[in-house]
């Protein structure tokens, strides 16, 4: 009698491990370059803080803050020119903050880190916790 275990195995194993095997280059994530962004599609991405927050910035100006320790969520809006970031969140209701912007490399090899310095912006909550930290951007 002819054993078929190792051969029904290894069809039912062949699309598993092909779908494992995806060499494709990843479409949906895209690292910032090091320097001054000159454009908001040049940070769009999602970024972790060590302070476990969370922003996500996207090539239409939008964004979203999380901090647990502090407001939680919050979202708003962005623009940026080159390095000229101004923002505005719905928990600093009409308070506009105005920030330089920088890439520069992370903690980690291959990721880039946003730093945030403040130019001006008169609500503390949003001005501490978008420059406490250094933002590591997130593959995902």
């Amino acid at each position: 009698m002819v054993n078929l275990r190792p051969a029904l195995a290894a069809l039912l194993l062949a699309p598993l491990l092909a779908a494992c095997g995806d060499r494709n280059e990843r479409l949906n994530f895209r690292p910032p370059t090091l320097g001054v962004p000159a454009t908001a599609a040049e940070v769009t991405g999602i970024y972790r803080s060590i302070h476990q927050g969370l922003l996500q910035l996207r090539g239409n100006g939008e964004l979203n803050l999380v901090v647990p320790e502090a407001f939680g969520a919050t979202s708003g809006t962005f623009t940026l020119l080159d390095g000229d970031v101004t923002v505005r969140t719905q928990n600093c209701g009409d308070q506009v903050g105005t920030y330089r912007l920088e890439v520069v490399a992370g903690p980690i090899v291959s990721k880039s880190t946003l730093v945030f310095e403040t130019v001006q912006d008169p609500c503390e909550e949003r001005r501490r916790y978008l420059t406490i930290d250094p933002w590591v951007y997130g593959d995902s």
